[in-house]
């Protein structure tokens, strides 16, 4: 396929009483792009926890849901109402999102799974697009830990692949592994290469993608501050330009109710893009949302016959030189020697490296001291000491000064020039 038409869903969290709601605002987003006729729809991190939210049957969590039907723009008077009380109660009796989801998690995992598979694999096979479904905390197929993880299905609605968060988050770590895996997933779409969060933020997971001949680089994420925002949004225009490659990233928003340590809310703006050559004022955007905060669904067109050209034609060709073997061996020694780093084996080796390096230094040091009168002249003063306005020659004009002259028989200047400015040569004042 030469050219596609993608679709990215910047999403709000809505939480949602029964999956039914939650497939009816999934069928808002593609609904969207299927009228721009797009042929894949990704969307962001973390999304797919709200898969969850209608199995938690407790008092807290229903606070909370009431809470967040009170807070949408078209709730009525009584429901915003509500929602405010029940805010209050959800503060009062500590109702905490994060450790429901975390419970259910551990308890009914494979459950969770399987309505992550049914409304994800539903919303692709009844739109007939692939679909790169929003990461959860989820049970990995492979071995059954539980991950940060995200689905593509194809159009239909066949699991296709998963791919793990791989570096994770401050607010992953006390309820998920780190993936184990990257492998590149192969659509009708294309071959994808999904990084999650701060996967982003490392050239060498880029990289590692585009050696196994991944067509697009796609990005998920949520963030809770404008630094990460910024980091990640630069760090995907980075990765797509290193391997130049078409690249999307999708950002959550809304409020927050799954921080751990922040309850600030989620915000970013997605966008779709392209190697720089290929996009108006060589930005490497095709397109962005304007809004931080608003939920929405962008499209563009991907045409991989130019990128193909672009590949054969760069003057900076990234493609043509990819240095696969030889990367391989250096990334295979330098992660080796970084292994052994982290178990001590070197570490008595580099320590005598560095002080042996310091007393070569110090030695050499010793060795180039030199007298003071052996110190060569780069600069003299031409004006007359001292400079602090306590010389009888300040209360005499500029033109009584030039009148008077040095020792050297030259007029004295009142600009702090060198002497060493009248030997370069050529004159500056033609």
């Amino acid at each position: 396929m030469d050219r596609i038409t993608v679709a990215c869903v910047q999403q709000r969290l809505r939480l949602p009483f029964t999956l039914d709601d939650y497939r009816d605002n999934l069928r808002r987003f593609a609904r969207a792009a299927q009228n721009k006729q797009a042929r894949l729809i990704i969307f962001p991190e973390l999304a797919g926890l709200l898969v969850g939210v209608p199995y938690l049957a407790d008092f807290r969590s229903g606070l909370l849901l009431r809470a967040d039907q009170g807070r949408r723009r078209r709730a009525g008077i009584w429901q915003r109402t509500t929602g405010a009380v029940a805010q209050s109660m959800a503060g009062l009796f500590h109702a905490d999102l994060r450790t429901s989801l975390s419970g259910l998690l551990e308890l009914h995992g494979d459950d969770l799974w399987a309505s992550y598979i049914d409304v994800y694999g539903g919303l692709a096979r009844e739109y007939g697009m692939t679909v790169v479904a929003p990461s959860a905390y989820l049970p990995d197929p492979l071995d059954g830990v539980p991950r940060n993880l995200a689905a593509v299905f194809g159009p239909d609605g066949y699991l296709l692949g998963t791919q793990a968060k791989l570096m994770l988050h401050a607010e992953d770590q006390d309820l998920v592994e780190p993936g184990t895996a990257l492998n590149v997933i192969p659509t009708e779409a294309g071959r994808i290469g999904l990084m999650l969060g701060n996967d982003i933020l490392y050239p060498e997971i880029g990289r590692l993608l585009a050696y196994q001949e991944a067509e697009m680089l796609i990005g998920q994420a949520s963030c809770t501050t404008p630094a990460l925002y910024n980091k990640l949004r630069t760090g995907m225009l980075a990765r797509m330009q290193d391997n130049q490659l078409f690249s999307a990233i999708s950002f959550l928003v809304g409020h927050n109710d799954f921080g751990r340590s922040s309850r600030e809310p989620f915000a970013g703006k997605s966008a779709i893009l392209a190697p720089q050559d290929l996009t108006p004022r060589f930005s490497g955007v095709l397109v962005e949302m304007g809004s931080q905060r608003s939920e929405g669904v962008l499209t563009a067109e991907w045409d991989f016959a130019a990128l193909r050209k672009l590949w054969e034609e760069s003057d900076t060709p990234v493609r043509r030189q990819l240095p696969v073997q030889q990367a391989n061996e250096i990334l295979a020694r330098l992660y080796s020697r970084q292994h052994l780093l982290s178990d001590g084996g070197e570490e008595d080796a580099l320590i005598r490296q560095d002080e042996e390096a310091k007393a070569d230094a110090a030695g050499k040091a010793a060795d180039a001291v030199i007298a003071l009168d052996d110190l060569p002249v780069f600069a003299s003063i031409t004006r007359r000491w001292p400079l602090d306005g306590s010389s009888a020659d300040d209360e005499l004009s500029i033109a009584q000064l030039q009148s008077r002259d040095t020792v050297a028989g030259s007029p004295i200047r009142t600009e702090d020039e060198t002497d060493e400015m009248d030997a370069l040569p050529g004159r500056f004042d033609e």
